[in-house]
């Protein structure tokens, strides 16, 4: 059809499967290789050679790289023509008439079979009239210079379905790629009480992405096995959009959505939040130290306090802080709950008197936007009625011709069917056997 051999080239059908093998080696690679991490990472662990091999293709992130987004718009184009080069063919199959037909040539199908009846056309066609229309439905009647001709055509737009199939995934890459490009995948990490609206984004370049509103954890659940494994656990949240909240309770498999951003139950941490008592001279002050890098602060005395670890040692618990002094170089101690430690700082001694460490939770949400979903799963269904329109709505035709001839009526009967030649043989065979009955 194309005389221009580029658009030749881009219809080809070793093109598409090329690309079909290069788009499934590529996700074998995306699969084994790991994503997401720094440069530095690979080039560690795969060595100079493969690390700028990886860098250079992008194989960090191969689903979002140059050549990958590349391949896609070469497939989605040979698709686009291989439809194009193919449809004026299946436009001609589903145009024709099949009223058109000589019965002699009815009798030269590869499916094909003759009754004879005796009695005339006009005492007949009535008879094999209802009969035809009570195996196959609504059948067409024409006539013919030598007698009359019954047609049964079913399923003929399932011509098209094989481009249903290609509209499906043209429909699908889209949604992949406006996804990849407008979506984001990243986790929030939030104490009891705490909200935010920032999603951190890992990969080779961490960075935060601001929600259009704020999430709070209100309370996290976590069951235990009697081995101590989790056995559930659950956040109950609100979402806070301007004067509008939002109660919900987030389980593993039943996340949140809301204005398109998804929140999964994804995973939990066990931290500590410690109650301080400083005690400088004649002054003392009471912090409460909550984790995740938060600073308490004696703003009276310029000192700040942070929570670096947790634990227990001889059966007490004991927790590790740093304390800057005066804007000064930060000090590390560990401190045992009820037993006081002293440190000299430039203002005099500094009595720490760990008076509580309490255990809590933090919620591990996974968070996820795709804007190309409902393309996708759009795509899928389209994809799905496709493929099923073209396996198990085979074009079918069936046709019935009477013929008079001396004191006889001559009744061929023929199918053709491009998919379903059995069937068309079987639905032929019983239409014999129905019509030589009339003989009784």
């Amino acid at each position: 059809m194309f005389k221009n051999p580029v658009l030749r080239f881009l219809s080809s059908l070793r093109l598409a499967i090329f690309l079909l093998l290069i788009l499934a080696a590529t996700s074998i690679v995306g699969t084994v290789l790991p994503q997401g991490e720094p440069v530095a990472f690979y080039l560690q662990k795969y060595g100079p050679f493969w690390g700028k091999i990886i860098k250079f293709f992008q194989l960090y992130d191969a689903y979002h790289s140059w050549w990958y987004v590349a391949l896609l718009a070469l497939f989605c184009l040979n698709l686009i023509f291989c439809s194009w080069k193919r449809f004026p063919f299946s436009w001609q199959l589903y145009k024709r008439n099949p009223l058109e037909v000589d019965p002699e040539k009815l009798k030269r199908m590869p499916v094909s079979a003759e009754v004879f009846l005796p009695g005339n056309k006009s005492d007949l066609k009535e008879r094999v009239y209802q009969l035809v229309s009570q195996k196959w439905g609504k059948i067409t009647e024409h006539h013919l210079d030598q007698g009359i001709v019954f047609l049964k055509d079913k399923f003929r737009w399932s011509y098209f379905s094989v481009y249903a199939v290609h509209l499906a995934i043209l429909i699908i890459v889209m949604g992949g790629i406006i996804g990849a490009l407008w979506g984001f995948r990243g986790s929030i990490m939030l104490l009891e009480g705490e909200s935010t609206n920032q999603v951190v984004i890992q990969g080779r370049h961490q960075h935060l992405v601001a929600l259009p509103f704020k999430i709070r954890c209100d309370k996290f659940f976590i069951n235990f096995y009697a081995n101590g494994m989790p056995k559930e656990f659950r956040s109950d949240v609100t979402v806070i959009d301007g004067k509008k909240e939002l109660k919900k309770t987030i389980r593993v498999n039943h996340p949140l959505t809301y204005k398109g951003i998804t929140f999964y139950q994804a995973t939990y941490q066990s931290v500590a939040e410690a109650e301080v008592k400083l005690i400088l001279g004649q002054k003392e002050k009471t912090l409460v130290v909550k984790p995740f890098g938060q600073v308490a602060y004696w703003p009276e005395e310029n000192i700040r306090l942070g929570l670096m670890d947790f634990g227990e040692a001889h059966g007490l618990m004991a927790a590790r802080f740093w304390i800057s002094v005066d804007d000064g170089a930060p000090q590390s101690i560990w401190v045992l709950t009820n037993h006081p430690r002293r440190l000299e700082t430039k203002k005099g001694e500094l009595t720490i008197v760990l008076e509580d460490l309490r255990p809590i939770y933090a919620t591990g949400l996974q968070v996820k936007r795709d804007p190309g979903l409902f393309l996708v799963l759009t795509g899928f269904v389209v994809l799905i009625m496709g493929i099923f329109a073209a396996f198990f709505f085979g074009h079918q035709r069936y046709w019935v011709a009477l013929v008079p001839e001396q004191q006889r009526v001559r009744v061929i009967i023929a199918g053709m069917s491009p998919k379903h030649r059995e069937k068309v043989r079987k639905e032929v065979e019983e239409l014999k056997k129905a019509l030589e009955g009339l003989e009784e």
